[in-house]
């Protein structure tokens, strides 16, 4: 509701709404401006005709600086012609709407128009990798995978930046963080799928990339991680250590399960 802040603390807010909070950090002191704030912000509301949550999401959800957001990988597949048409729109709007730097797609925006479409959780740039690698709170990582149709892992070789990069300590780290996105998936019921992350067809095509990074500026451009279309059977080689049957489910029948939610 105030995106003209630069902070959001009880204290900031109270100022911008000439609340009087003397005893800043005395709980009843703090619990009586947060509710003069609440009573406020339902005045300012209902003063626009918001009287749900709904017309909450509608009517203030553009004012939010996407500037100061947190932004992940997603991957977004269309499952029929209502779900393209429900693309389009999202494309739209990120680039009209919440562009910065790239144009950004709001979880709010995407579950307006997910009919038609699953979203998967990505690479080590996703949200679900990124809460894992970096050990956050079980509730918030239960959080994540809720809001994904299917869990993603991929091969060693894709994340091999990360231990070169001194963020995971090494090879075995990187196994730990597949085989905890594979247990969420079996205990939440979502399927994990082994992915390529293919940015080229052959391993000897990756001189393309590499030129392309080199002039877009990247200093790690001739450094080129793996991400070439391997074959089932390099697949199922690089997630043996989750056992056959499992490298099966994950490289095989997950993977075409989705695919076959996609019509023609």
């Amino acid at each position: 509701m105030f995106p003209k802040l630069k902070r959001h603390k009880l204290n900031v807010i109270a100022k911008h709404l000439k609340i009087s909070l003397d005893n800043h950090h005395r709980a009843v002191d703090d619990a009586e401006a947060t509710a003069q704030i609440f009573m406020k912000c339902i005045a300012l509301l209902k003063s626009r005709d918001i009287t749900s949550i709904d017309q909450i999401n509608q009517a203030i959800s553009g004012a939010v600086d996407v500037k100061k957001m947190p932004y992940y990988h997603a991957i977004i597949l269309v499952k029929d012609y209502i779900g393209l048409k429900n693309l389009y729109k999202i494309i739209s709007e990120s680039h009209l709407n919440y562009f910065y730097k790239k144009p950004r797609v709001p979880k709010s925006l995407y579950m307006q128009y997910k009919e038609g479409l699953m979203i998967g959780s990505a690479c080590e740039a996703g949200e679900l990798y990124r809460a894992v690698m970096q050990g956050k709170p079980y509730e918030e990582i239960l959080k994540i995978v809720r809001f994904y149709d299917y869990l993603e892992i991929q091969p060693l070789g894709n994340n091999q930046f990360l231990i070169d990069k001194e963020i995971v300590n090494n090879k075995e780290q990187l196994k730990q963080i597949n085989k905890q996105i594979v247990k969420l998936g079996e205990k939440y019921r979502k399927p994990v799928v082994a992915t390529c992350d293919v940015h080229f067809l052959e391993p000897h095509d990756e001189v393309f990339r590499r030129v392309l990074m080199g002039g877009q500026g990247y200093k790690d451009a001739d450094n080129q991680a793996p991400l070439y279309l391997r074959t089932t059977d390099e697949m199922l080689k690089e997630f043996e250590y989750l056992g056959n049957d499992k490298a099966w489910e994950v490289v095989v029948e997950n993977t075409n399960k989705i695919a076959d939610k996609i019509e023609h």
